[in-house]
């Protein structure tokens, strides 16, 4: 097998995910490389936000990371026309552009990790008699290794490959963006026609993020909210986040964050799950372990979400919620024990 590279692990995708998994083994000694055919800083759509569970765990695996964000603590939420209910959370929420937090990580990898990154754009993968994987890349570059990572988001190519072109659930998310405006806070709306999905204004770094999920998610309905509450027209962006989780056929190709399909099932918020599956699959390879031993509470949490999805989907849970909205005292106590803990059900 001539002009091939050898290395120990490949991770295909450099953002969240593979930018810390990159990092995470390198420390443990471990010879990796970050493949991503995008140029970077790139752009994505993403509300931004690092939850308190998300920016602590993030300093517990990359302590000494830097990135620019804008903290928010004051919560602003409301169903329908109901009054309103406003409270300072307990803890901020560290509201960041992706496009720099991203590159940040990156960077980190880079620079303090000594790590590689190569440009290009995964084709293929083969698995050779002995084991290990012989992986194509667009550019005619081959890598042998023992362990690919799929780090490659919510259209990864190598889940493509293992599972076939997906046909699994996965929610519309809609974006515009403007300057910034109005109060320093987090706004969410809540309607019975869209609910348990949400419109909503996160203030990001040097912009105003205005998002839009439901159970039926269309420009129209979108272009309806912003018009309702006076928001200069802008161009619309959107992405499909995909709520489905995959196991790997083959225990030295494991899938993390978006591409193994791991956000949050009510929310969308994927960040603490892409650095814990991370983190979950650096022990994986330095353990020598399966990656569904060592992901095993976040498969569970997973399947615990998908339970609460369905009962979120009902009317009297459409109620409770409602009910819960009108007294601000429960909302804060809730949503502060929320950002405390990944899941209330039973795993």
């Amino acid at each position: 097998m001539d002009n091939i590279r050898f290395t120990d692990v490949v991770i295909v995708g450099g953002g969240p995910a593979g930018s810390v998994c990159g990092c995470l083994l390198k420390r443990a000694g471990v010879d990796c490389v970050i493949v991503d055919r995008a140029t970077f800083p790139r752009d994505k759509i993403c509300g931004g936000g690092l939850t308190y569970k998300a920016w602590r765990l993030l300093e517990q695996l990359v302590p000494d990371v830097r990135y620019d964000y804008r903290p928010v603590t004051h919560m602003h939420l409301q169903f329908d026309d109901d009054p309103a209910s406003e409270f300072e959370s307990e803890f901020e929420l560290r509201m960041t552009r992706r496009k720099d937090f991203d590159y940040s990580l990156l960077c980190h990898y880079q620079q303090a990790a000594d790590g590689e990154v190569i440009q290009d754009a995964f084709v293929s993968y083969e698995t050779l008699e002995d084991g290990q994987l012989l992986l194509t890349f667009k550019s005619g570059l081959r890598i042998r290794c023992r362990y690919l990572v799929a780090a490659d988001g919510a259209h990864s190519r190598v889940r493509r490959q293992m599972f076939g072109r997906s046909r699994d659930e996965a929610v519309l998310f809609l974006e515009q963006y403007t300057e910034p405006t109005g109060a320093h806070e987090i706004f969410a709306h809540f309607s019975r026609d869209y609910f348990p999905g949400c419109f909503y204004k996160f203030p990001g770094p040097g912009r105003d993020i205005w998002g839009y999920m439901g159970p039926v998610t269309d420009r129209e309905s979108f272009q309806k909210l912003l018009q309702r509450y006076r928001v200069p027209a802008g161009r619309l962006v959107g992405g499909y986040i995909p709520m489905n989780v995959v196991e790997s056929t083959n225990d030295h190709i494991i899938f993390i964050g978006d591409a193994g399909g791991f956000p949050n099932r009510i929310t969308g918020e994927g960040l603490y799950d892409a650095f814990k599956t991370a983190e979950n699959a650096k022990v994986a390879i330095v353990e020598g372990k399966p990656f569904r031993q060592t992901n095993r509470e976040v498969y569970a949490k997973m399947r615990a979400q998908d339970r609460l999805l369905r009962f979120a989907n009902t009317s009297f849970c459409r109620i409770i919620f409602r009910w819960v909205i009108r007294h601000p005292r429960i909302s804060k106590a809730l949503f502060d024990a929320k950002m405390k803990r990944e899941t209330w059900l039973p795993r």
